[in-house]
């Protein structure tokens, strides 16, 4: 996902980021390929991402951001180091790994859709020790957690959060099993209607799996797309709408921009349903947008 620096917003918030740096291998298609089916690519780039890429460039657009991480030490990891700091992203806790550096591979469709699937490689090797140390030297107010890292990882630092006064925000893509503290720390989870559908073990309204998962962590977003998001916190439940997108130019990194967006806002001081309108509108944006313009 591109991004332009902003370095005119002030620098005393500080957000964390602990995630995956990928290369994205980005090809445009006519259609979906069936099973045992192959198409022809109408076109092919190679893009900075990863779920933590993605989300810090978005956090460092409006408050002081550190990425924690690990890549290669190949061409893949050096462009991508490259290409946060260019976006005012703090990349001294990223690691460097004898492994290769992560990949994306991403088919874009002509709706503006696309499927993904990632190689971690170097990603799988971001340690709880790692996690721990790096956010000692940071000290963040806000930590941002996915799930393209190791589950210790993960839990190390919620752990982290809870022992330093911090805010712990959760985006568990792609879905796998949440430990019981880290859901319990979420402020918030941040989910899509399919993955809260999964976590709270049933399919329902947007507004009914907030409610739900409202009761399983500190608060919650659930994102819909084109019909917005809806923030729980206890019995109180918000939606926001989404502003009108004439015309979807590609989806991808929109969830990460979301992401990135709420959290840098809750480091500015802002209310939970304040940093979620903020967080809708950029994810708008994204999707509107195409990469090259981001």
């Amino acid at each position: 996902m591109a991004g332009s620096p902003n370095p005119g917003h002030g620098r005393a918030p500080r957000v964390a980021v602990v995630g995956s740096l990928n290369l994205d291998l980005i090809a445009r298609v006519a259609r979906e390929p069936k099973p045992g089916e192959t198409v022809l690519a109408e076109a092919f780039g190679e893009d900075p991402g990863g779920k933590g890429l993605n989300q810090a460039v978005a956090a460092a657009r409006i408050a002081s951001t550190a990425l924690i991480g690990a890549v290669g030490r190949d061409d893949a990891g050096r462009t991508l180091l490259d290409f946060a700091r260019r976006h005012d992203v703090d990349v001294d806790s990223v690691v460097a790994s004898d492994q290769a550096t992560g990949r994306a591979l991403i088919t874009l469709l002509p709706d503006g859709e696309n499927t993904i699937v990632v190689a971690a490689l170097a990603n799988a090797g971001v340690t709880a020790a790692d996690v721990r140390a790096k956010l000692d030297e940071t000290s963040p107010t806000v930590v941002l957690v996915q799930f393209e890292i190791p589950a210790d990882a993960v839990a190390a630092a919620a752990d982290w959060v809870a022992s330093a006064d911090a805010r712990l925000v959760v985006n568990p893509s792609p879905m796998r099993d949440i430990e019981p503290a880290v859901l319990a720390a979420a402020d918030p989870l941040i989910v899509n209607v399919g993955e809260a559908s999964e976590i709270a073990g049933t399919d329902a309204a947007p507004t009914g799996l907030a409610q739900i998962l409202a009761s399983r962590c500190r608060s919650v977003v659930v994102t819909a797309g084109a019909d917005g998001a809806v923030v729980g916190v206890r019995e109180q439940i918000v939606e926001i709408p989404a502003p009108v997108v004439d015309e979807v130019a590609d989806s991808s990194g929109a969830g990460d921009a979301f992401a990135g967006t709420l959290g840098a806002r809750l480091a500015l001081g802002d209310e939970l349903v304040q940093a979620a309108r903020a967080a809708v509108e950029e994810a708008s944006r994204i999707v509107s947008t195409p990469r090259a313009r981001r």
